[in-house]
């Protein structure tokens, strides 16, 4: 579990398919999604979920790692499975901090 404000210094992307968090637990959780500006991310945008909540990231969106606010953190995951590279990380050199 993680509490705000959080820094975070690393998004990532899946080119090959979408991925999906649904959480197992009413508590919220954190979301973090950029645009894609030349193959790098652009400005992140933060958001907190409603309880019960799920998303989906579309193939290729820049997101933030899974970050639960409370509860144990339980999530089903739907993630695609393959043998081609579905994963390219993105660091920042400076965190930025997500507050309320």
């Amino acid at each position: 579990m993680r509490t705000l404000p959080h820094p975070d210094d690393l998004l990532e992307r899946h080119p090959e398919g979408s991925q999906a968090f649904i959480p197992m637990e009413p508590d919220p959780f954190l979301v973090v999604v950029a645009p894609d500006e030349g193959g790098k991310p652009g400005q992140p945008l933060a958001f907190l979920t409603a309880p019960h909540q799920g998303i989906n990231y579309f193939k290729g969106t820049w997101h933030g790692v899974l970050t639960p606010l409370g509860g144990a953190g339980m999530f089903a995951v739907v993630d695609r499975i393959g043998k081609t590279p579905n994963l390219e990380e993105y660091p920042f050199s400076d965190p930025w901090i997500v507050v309320r």
